[in-house]
């Protein structure tokens, strides 16, 4: 509040006070601390559910706000991630994309989890979440971001950090309304429409959002595997080089129904996209596609009772991993069997998660909040198909061996139940504590008591010093367990969780509500991570990883119409091969990160920006010959321009402005030159409020 209201302010309580007696004065003063009491509640409130107080959060934290991403013409969830300390992409030959958090294990997914309005979304098959990554920037409100294990959120273990995307469903009484229309186009031919619409009545809030959006994205690639001889030396000349189809189509239904204490979640999230670089590393059709839908209904209740807070949950999840590709090249030769006209496949499984979870949190312990509860998860493929090119005679018409040779176990089930207690104990004004485990048995394997323990001191408002330790793990994916009758990739349902312990420490200097300089050191020991090669297609338990490494970011101003953000991290390590008893260094991972933008607001109505990143150089796995990854950095621009009196937005973004070459690594004996990303593009985006 301004200094000059607050001086006139306490003038005018010395005037009033020697005009009142000393009743009215007890009645008055009752009254106003009543009436600041009810406003701080709320702001608290809002505060606490929006995380608008992380900095004294028990975990590793960044924030971004929809808004400020909209005005660096950030497009999607995936270009927010990327501003992330400590945060890289990585890809494979499906074009599954995922984060790396610090470093582990860059050719898995699963070891960071999502979750739209707290519903987790994670797919069964890869358990990635490649599909959500496309979502636009203006569905979304906020993006929370925490690395680390210590993000157990829910019964739901994050082995690596969890990502929690907010959308516009989070409204509180007297806020602006957030309905909006938003269109965009750019590059590729991309186009997007959708919208946002918020429904308030005094208990029942109803919120939906709609988009459609879609692009023609083709980018070079090759040669592909066959050049490496991934099918037999006789099939090296069939190797091509062209442009991958990483095209995609994709809309999405959300719905999010609160009545008093009663919410229901529900989205339906179809998600297309081009074959990419091809399912057995072969350069499919432009036409090849490969489906990943996902939809998903959560009911929940909450309710609060004195001091008992109950959380009860349960929900169903679908998801599809549906292929139709052409498969293979022209004259293909297989022991002797040729294929003419190429090999042709339809792939499909279909995956049901049911849960529940019911959580009970009691707060009538003098500085303790005690949280306890468990969660249960029952997985299981209710449908699969598998047809292929004839392999007897070579021809091109498919066959069905969805029972003879399929390529997933069609009975694949899981049962999982997590129990969990935990203990939020404010020992003073500036220690608190958090301390708890967790404990889990699925059908596979029980991963044991697993704990956490937390430290927050604040030494003063704007000094914060935190610790941590927490243990974690990853349960295998279904594609590393359940996957049969391919060359390259078998799964194993032997296979151990990947495990971590993780030591952290963190400083947080704050200069205001919206300036502050963090900075944290850790130390992770990753035990059992899965890997698999060309080499040796079977998933297995071969690597133990120590990590360690800082991560620094600064978020503040130069003037009074900028803000200004900046981070750096580095990590460094170990990989202890077990076959072969020895150390490698760290593989497919950039050492250095550095990542920035800042956002110059020339009026009230316009607005320049620009946002920049560089990412490291990367080593290759042991064995691979190829000289290592070459560091890159890229250079974006937007501008933003806001019509106040018809309520309007209108962006324009130029990314990658030098055309920088980016490129993810590829496996060893797959992709010689790696996977090539888009080079300079642009995008105009037009929102209209209401």
């Amino acid at each position: 509040m301004n200094h000059n209201i607050l001086y006139k302010q306490h003038k005018l309580c010395l005037a009033l006070l020697l005009s009142m007696s000393l009743t009215s004065l007890n009645a008055e003063t009752s009254n106003l601390l009543e009436s600041i009491s009810g406003e701080m509640k709320h702001f608290s409130e809002v505060a606490t559910v929006t995380k608008q107080n992380e900095h004294y959060q028990p975990y590793i934290i960044s924030v971004f706000q929809g808004k400020e991403l909209e005005k660096l013409g950030v497009s999607n969830l995936k270009e927010a991630l990327e501003l992330v300390p400590g945060v890289d992409m990585a890809t494979d030959n499906f074009n599954n994309q995922t984060p790396i958090f610090r470093g582990s294990n860059a050719l898995a997914y699963g070891q960071t989890k999502l979750f739209i309005d707290d519903v987790l979304v994670n797919n069964v098959f890869f358990d990635s979440y490649s599909e959500y990554l496309s979502f636009p920037i203006e569905m979304i409100k906020r993006v929370e971001v925490v690395r680390g294990p210590g993000s157990k959120t829910d019964g739901v273990n994050a082995y690596a950090g969890s990502i929690h995307v907010i959308t516009y469903a989070e409204d509180f009484k007297d806020f602006e309304n957030n309905d909006k229309l938003v269109f965009k186009y750019g590059s590729n031919d991309y186009m997007m429409g959708g919208f946002t619409k918020n429904f308030k009545s005094e208990d029942l809030k109803v919120f939906t959002d709609f988009y459609y959006q879609q692009d023609d994205k083709k980018l070079y690639a090759g040669p592909d595997g066959l050049s490496q001889g991934v099918l037999g030396a006789t099939n090296i000349p069939l190797s091509q080089t062209g442009d991958a189809p990483v095209w995609f189509k994709e809309y999405s239904l959300g719905l999010n129904i609160k009545y008093k204490d009663i919410s229901v979640k529900a989205r339906m999230h179809e998600h297309t996209q081009g074959s990419a670089y091809g399912i057995n590393l072969a350069l499919p059709q432009d036409n090849d596609r490969v489906k990943l839908p996902s939809y998903f209904l959560e009911l929940g209740y909450n309710k609060e009772l004195n001091n008992i807070e109950v959380d009860i949950k349960a929900g169903v999840k679908y998801d599809t991993f549906d292929s139709k590709s052409k498969l293979l090249p022209d004259d293909l030769n297989i022991s002797g069997v040729v294929y003419s006209n190429g090999v042709y496949g339809e792939h499909l499984a279909k995956q049901q998660t049911l849960y529940q979870s019911s959580y009970f949190r009691y707060s009538g312990i003098q500085s303790h909040s005690i949280t306890a509860g468990y969660r249960f998860t029952n997985e299981e493929t209710v449908d699969m198909i598998s047809k292929l090119s004839n392999r007897e005679t070579g021809d091109s018409a498919l066959v069905d061996y969805t029972d003879t040779l399929p390529f997933f176990d069609k009975n694949a089930k899981r049962n999982t139940i997590i129990l969990s207690i935990q203990d939020e104990f404010q020992y003073s004004n500036k220690f608190s504590f958090i301390y708890g485990f967790y404990y889990e048995d699925n059908t596979y394997k029980t991963t044991g008591v697993e704990p956490r323990l937390s430290m927050v001191y604040q030494h003063s408002i704007d000094n914060i010093f935190k610790a941590m330790y927490s243990r974690s793990h990853r349960n295998a994916s279904w594609q590393e367990m359940y996957t049969m009758n391919n060359g390259a990739r078998v799964g194993n349902t032997d296979l151990d969780p990947e495990t971590v312990d993780a030591f952290e420490i963190a400083y947080i200097k704050k200069f205001s509500s919206d300036a502050y300089i963090q900075t944290n050191v850790y130390y992770l020991m990753n035990k059992d991570q899965i890997y698999n090669t060309v080499a040796d297609p079977t998933y297995r338990n071969v690597v133990d990883t120590d990590i360690y490494g800082f991560e620094f970011e600064y978020k503040g101003s130069l003037t009074s119409s900028d803000q200004l953000y900046i981070n750096y991290s580095y990590v460094t390590g170990d990989s202890y091969i077990k076959d072969e008893k020895k150390s490698e260094p760290l593989s497919n991972i950039a050492s250095h990160l550095a990542k920035g933008y800042y956002i110059y607001n020339i009026s009230s109505s316009l607005s320049l920006s620009g946002l920049a990143k560089y990412v490291g150089s990367k080593e290759r796995e042991p064995g691979d010959t190829r000289a290592k990854l070459e560091a890159y950095s890229t250079l974006d621009t937007s501008i933003n321009y806001k019509n106040k009196k018809y309520n309007y937005t209108i962006a324009l973004s130029l990314k990658n402005i030098f055309d920088a070459t980016v490129k993810y690594p590829s496996a060893p004996n797959t992709y010689t030159e790696d996977y090539e990303q888009e080079g300079r593009n642009f995008l105009i985006t037009l929102t209209k409020k209401f």
